[in-house]
């Protein structure tokens, strides 16, 4: 990915963010600060997965559900970015 879209979330560290992306079963390069990735059909599929599960943890359940409403609106980019302070 040349241009890293904006963060659709900041995460308190690292490892929050990391764990959210996991839960999800997202795949994701890291960058300086940031993971990020595209969305697919297969991606839509993990996040409806996570979103639908009643163990999801809350802050990865709203993850998946701002992802799945950029998946939703056809203007919007099929890549994504989340963010989490050092």
């Amino acid at each position: 990915m040349s241009i890293t879209p904006e963060p659709v979330m900041t995460f308190p560290n690292l490892d929050q963010a990391e764990s959210a992306l996991d839960w999800i079963g997202l795949d994701f390069t890291e960058g300086d600060g940031f993971f990020a990735g595209e969305l697919d059909e297969d991606a839509v599929e993990l996040l409806d997965a996570a979103f639908g599960d009643d163990d999801t943890p809350q802050a990865v359940r709203a993850l998946a559900a701002v992802l799945r409403e950029q998946w939703r609106d056809a203007t919007a980019p099929r890549t994504w970015s989340v963010a989490f302070e050092s």
